[in-house]
C-alpha cells in the first residue's frame, strides 16, 4: 500500500511528507549563520529540540583522541546563566522530559524532550550551554576518566573500534 505524499518547500529545503502530516515547518537563518527548522504540532503536550554540530570524532587532533565526545559531556554540566552542576538535566526530568547527545564521525548531535508548558526556559537552559558553557575543573576530571572509561569498554566491541 502506497503512501501519498506531499511536498513542502521551507527555506529553499523541500520536505517530502505524508499527507496526514498536519505540522507545519518554518526554516530561519539567525544572525550567526545557524540554521533552524522549527516544526509545530498543536496536537502533542510535548516540545523538543535538537542542534546538530558539524564537529565530530574525525575533527579530534591527533593525540587528543576522544576530545569531541569529552566535549559532548562537558556541555551538559553548567552555564554562566545556570551555574548549578547538573541543574538542565534535573529541570529536564522534573518537568517529563529526557536529554541526551551522541558524538558521531563528522557531527555532534544535542537533543532534549520536556512537557509543552515548560519548554521556554528549557530552551533557554539548553542554549546556554553554546553560549556560556562552564566547565569546572571536578567535572573535567570525572568526564575525562567517563570518556576513557566508555573507550575502553567499546574496545572490546568489533563495531566501536571499527567505528
Amino acid at each position: 500500500m502506497a503512501v501519498e505524499k506531499s511536498n513542502t518547500t521551507v527555506g529553499g529545503v523541500e520536505i517530502l511528507k505524508p499527507r496526514t502530516d498536519n505540522r507545519e515547518y518554518r526554516m530561519i537563518v539567525l544572525k550567526n549563520l545557524l540554521q533552524v527548522l522549527l516544526i509545530s504540532d498543536p496536537d502533542t503536550d510535548k516540545c523538543a529540540a535538537s542542534m546538530s554540530v558539524s564537529v565530530g570524532s574525525f575533527s579530534d587532533p591527533q593525540g587528543l583522541e576522544g576530545l569531541a565526545h569529552f566535549l559532548e559531556h562537558m556541555l551538559f554540566y553548567a552555564s554562566e546563566k545556570y551555574p548549578e552542576e547538573d541543574s538542565y538535566s534535573k529541570y529536564i526530568t522534573e518537568h517529563g522530559g529526557s536529554t541526551n547527545a551522541y558524538t558521531a564521525s563528522e557531527e555532534t548531535n544535542y537533543h532534549f524532550d520536556v512537557n509543552a508548558d515548560c519548554f521556554d526556559e528549557a530552551l533557554d537552559r539548553f542554549a546556554q550551554f553554546f553560549i556560556k558553557p562552564l566547565m569546572s575543573a571536578d567535572a573535567t576530571m570525572r568526564e575525562i576518566k567517563a570518556v576513557d572509561s566508555e573507550n575502553q569498554k567499546n574496545l572490546l566491541s568489533d563495531g566501536w573500534r571499527i567505528r
